[in-house]
C-alpha cells in the first residue's frame, strides 16, 4: 500500500496527558510501518515481527491507561476495560490468521482505525472530559497529573 494510506497522527486526538498521548504516537508509528512493507522474501517475518510488536505495546498502553483511569477513579474503568479487551481480540485474529501481505495491511487498517482513531476519539476523549469536569469541580488540577 502506498504511504498515502498510512494513518497519520492528527493533534485532536491528543489527550493533553503526556504519557498516553506518547503512547498513542507510538501505535501509530508502529501500524504505519506495515505500509512501508513490501513484497519480497522477509517480508513474512518482518510482518511478524511488526504485529508482535504493535499486539505487545497495545497490552501495554493499555494496562497504562487503565492504571491511570484507576489512579484517578474513573468511573467508566470497567466498560473501558471491555474495549480494550475486544480491541486486544480483534488484533490476535489478523495475527494469527494467515494471509497475503495486502489483506494483512487492509485489516490492520480497519483494527488500526478502531483501535486508535475510534477508540481515541470516542472513549479516550472521555478520559479528559472527566478530568476537566474534576479540576472545575476543584477535585484535580491538572497540572499535578
Amino acid at each position: 500500500m502506498p504511504s498515502s494510506q498510512k494513518i497519520p497522527w492528527d493533534d485532536r486526538y491528543a489527550l493533553g496527558i503526556d504519557m498516553i498521548d506518547t503512547q498513542h504516537k507510538k501505535l501509530f508509528e508502529l501500524v504505519n510501518r506495515l505500509y512501508d512493507l513490501e513484497d519480497s522474501k522477509n517480508v513474512k517475518e518482518e510482518l511478524r515481527v511488526i504485529l508482535y510488536e504493535f499486539n505487545s505495546y497495545m497490552q501495554i498502553h493499555f494496562e497504562d491507561e487503565e492504571a491511570y483511569m484507576s489512579v484517578i477513579d474513573y468511573p467508566l474503568l470497567q466498560e473501558h476495560k471491555k474495549l480494550h479487551e475486544e480491541i486486544i481480540e480483534s488484533i490476535k485474529l489478523v495475527v494469527v490468521t494467515p494471509a497475503k501481505l495486502g489483506i494483512i495491511k487492509s485489516k490492520m487498517r480497519v483494527v488500526a482505525k478502531r483501535a486508535l482513531i475510534d477508540h481515541i476519539m470516542h472513549e479516550d476523549t472521555k478520559i479528559k472530559l472527566f478530568l476537566v469536569e474534576q479540576e472545575d469541580e476543584g477535585i484535580f488540577d491538572l497540572s499535578d497529573l
